[in-house]
C-alpha cells in the first residue's frame, strides 16, 4: 500500500512520533471505540500496531474473541489507508505447546483488523499474541489464561464383593450397556474396575458369568447414572452356598489266611486304576474323586492255592462326600512242607565236629553228632526230596540209608532220621624230640661261668615241653617252654676239669630225646 511505502528521511519523525502516539494510545482507545458513530481515521503514514480490543480469558476451544489491531499514525489514529494490507497474528508466550487455531490474518476496516473466531486447543496459564504487518514492529497483547474445557462424559467403578462358601475362582464378567465387559475378581476390592469415557445419563450394568452356587444380592443388573466429569460408583454383593459334593472315595482292604501265603501281594483295579495291596492290609488302598454310583473292584495277582470270597470281582456303590470300604478275604491252601533231620551217634572216637546234611544237593546244614530235635529245612515243596550226611569220620559210618527219600506232606512235616556208628581209633605214634646240646667249649677257670645254648624240635607238636640240663659235675638245671627252640641256661664251675653236659628234652607224653656236648675248664690257654 502506498501510505507504507516511505523514503529513509521519514523514518526518524515516524519513529519520534511512535513513542508519543503509545503515550496516549489509551485515550485514543477511547476516541476509537466510543459511542456516537465510526471512529476517526487518519491519512497519515501507519507507524505502530496497537492491540484495541486484548484477548480474553476463555477455555479450551472457546472463543477469545473479538481481537482487534489498529494501525496507528504518530498520534494514535487509525490510519484508513492501511485498509488494503494483511494483519496477521500469532502465539506469542505459549505455556500450553498449543496452537493457535480460526482466521489468524484479516484486513483493516478503517484502520482496524478484527478478529472472530481466534481458539486455542490446549490449556495453559499467560498466553500471549503477537500481532505483525510487513514494514511495522510487531506488537504483543496482555496475557490471558486458557482453562480447560469442562468434561462432558463420567466413568462407572464396579466393585465386588463375595462372601460364603465354594466361591467361584475364576470371577466374574461386567458389562456396560451390553457392549463393553471385562473381568472382575470375586473380591475386587475398593478398587475394582473403571469404564471411562461414559456419555452423562443412565447406563445399564450387569455382572455375569456368577457360578450357579452363588447368587447376587439385588439381581445382576443394575442402573447407574453418569455425572459429567464425576465417577459413579456401582457394588455388587454376592453370596455363595457350599457345593454339594458329587464324587466318593473308595478304599480297598485284604486279609488273607491259612498257609503258603501271596509273598509279593495283589493288584486291585478301580476304573482302569490299580494299586499294589499286601495280602493283609487292613488300612488299604484308596481311590479318590469317584463318580457317585456303582464301580467295579477286581482283584488279580492272586496265587492258584489261593481262593477270593465272593470272587475277584466286586460291585461297590460309592456314596458321594463318603468313603466306602471294599474288603477282599482271601484264604490260601499249603503247598509247601517242612523237613526235620535228626542224628544219633554211637561207639567210640565220636566225631567231634558233627556232620553236614543237604537237600536235594543244593540246601545245606550242620548238625551235631547227637541230635534228636534236629534241623529243619522249611518251606519245601510238597514232593519227595532227597536227603544226605556228609562230613562223616572215617572211623564212623551211617547204619541208615545215605541218601535217603522222603516225603514233605503240603502243610505238613517230613523226617529224615540218621543213625551212625563209630569205632575206636587207634593209639597215635609218638615222636621223641631232637636236641641239640649245642658245641663243645673250652672256658678259662678264671671267667667263671659257662652259658650252654641248646636247641629242639618235635615232629608231632605234643608239648608242653620239660627240659633238663646235667652239667656233668653233680648239678643240674630243670625248666620248660611252650614252644619249640631254643634253651638256654648258664652254669660256673669250681675246677679246672672235662665236664660232658646232658640235655635232655621230654614231651607232653613222656617220651624224651637227648644230646651231649664237652665243656673243658683250665687254668690258662695252650
Amino acid at each position: 500500500m502506498r501510505h507504507l511505502q516511505h523514503g529513509p528521511q521519514m523514518m526518524k519523525p515516524i519513529c519520534v512520533l511512535t513513542l508519543g502516539a503509545l503515550a496516549v494510545s489509551c485515550h485514543l482507545d477511547k476516541l476509537v471505540s466510543g459511542s456516537g458513530g465510526p471512529h476517526p481515521t487518519s491519512t497519515a503514514p501507519p507507524v505502530a500496531l496497537v492491540f484495541m480490543a486484548q484477548p480474553k480469558d476463555a477455555q479450551v476451544g472457546q472463543q477469545i474473541t473479538p481481537v482487534q489491531v489498529k494501525v496507528v499514525d504518530s498520534a494514535g489514529v487509525p490510519v484508513a489507508g492501511a485498509d488494503t494490507t494483511t494483519v496477521a497474528v500469532t502465539l506469542g508466550a505459549n505455556p500450553g505447546g498449543a496452537k493457535l487455531q480460526g482466521d489468524t490474518s484479516a484486513h483493516p476496516t478503517r484502520g482496524v483488523a478484527t478478529f472472530s473466531n481466534l481458539w486455542i486447543d490446549k490449556a495453559g496459564s499467560g498466553y500471549t499474541l503477537i500481532a505483525r504487518v510487513t514494514g511495522l514492529p510487531d506488537t504483543t497483547s496482555t496475557s490471558f489464561d486458557i482453562s480447560p474445557a469442562p468434561p462432558t462424559t463420567g466413568s462407572i467403578t464396579v466393585t465386588t464383593s463375595t462372601t460364603g462358601l465354594d466361591l467361584d475362582l475364576d470371577g466374574y464378567t461386567v458389562t456396560v450397556d451390553g457392549t463393553t465387559s471385562r473381568s472382575i475378581a470375586t473380591n475386587s476390592g475398593s478398587t475394582g474396575v473403571t469404564f471411562p469415557g461414559l456419555s452423562v445419563g443412565n447406563h445399564g450394568v450387569v455382572l455375569s458369568s456368577v457360578a450357579s452356587n452363588c447368587s447376587v444380592t439385588g439381581g445382576p443388573s443394575q442402573t447407574a447414572s453418569v455425572t459429567a466429569g464425576q465417577t459413579t460408583p456401582i457394588a455388587f454383593s454376592v453370596t455363595c452356598t457350599a457345593i454339594p459334593p458329587t464324587t466318593g472315595n473308595l478304599t480297598v482292604t485284604t486279609s488273607t489266611t491259612g498257609a503258603d501265603l501271596d509273598p509279593d501281594g495283589y493288584t486291585v483295579t478301580v476304573e482302569g486304576t490299580p494299586q499294589s495291596i499286601a495280602p493283609n492290609d487292613g488300612t488299604g488302598v484308596t481311590f479318590t474323586n469317584l463318580s457317585a454310583g456303582n464301580h467295579s473292584v477286581v482283584l488279580t495277582g492272586v496265587a492258584a492255592n489261593c481262593t477270593v470270597s465272593g470272587g475277584t470281582t466286586h460291585t461297590v456303590a460309592v456314596t458321594a462326600g463318603g468313603n466306602t470300604p471294599a474288603p477282599f478275604v482271601v484264604t490260601c491252601a499249603a503247598t509247601t512242607g517242612s523237613l526235620t533231620v535228626t542224628t544219633s551217634t554211637s561207639g567210640s572216637d565220636l566225631d567231634p565236629d558233627g556232620y553236614t546234611v543237604t537237600v536235594d544237593g543244593s540246601t545245606s546244614q550242620s548238625i551235631t553228632t547227637n541230635n534228636s530235635g534236629g534241623v529243619t529245612f522249611s518251606n519245601l515243596s510238597a514232593a519227595s526230596h532227597t536227603v544226605a550226611l556228609t562230613g562223616v569220620a572215617s572211623n564212623c559210618s551211617v547204619t541208615s540209608a545215605n541218601p535217603m527219600s522222603v516225603t514233605v506232606p503240603a502243610g505238613g512235616v517230613g523226617h529224615a532220621d540218621f543213625a551212625i556208628s563209630c569205632t575206636a581209633l587207634p593209639p597215635p605214634q609218638n615222636h621223641a624230640p631232637v636236641v641239640n646240646a649245642g658245641p663243645d667249649q673250652q672256658i678259662l677257670l678264671a671267667l667263671g661261668s659257662v652259658t650252654v645254648n641248646a636247641s629242639f624240635t618235635d615232629q608231632d607238636g605234643d608239648g608242653p615241653w620239660t627240659y633238663t640240663i646235667n652239667w656233668g659235675d653233680g648239678s643240674s638245671t630243670n625248666s620248660s617252654t611252650p614252644n619249640q627252640g631254643g634253651i638256654s641256661a648258664s652254669h660256673t664251675y669250681g675246677l679246672a676239669s672235662t665236664n660232658t653236659v646232658t640235655v635232655t628234652v621230654t614231651d607232653a607224653h613222656g617220651l624224651s630225646g637227648s644230646d651231649q656236648a664237652t665243656i673243658t675248664v683250665v687254668v690258662s690257654l695252650p
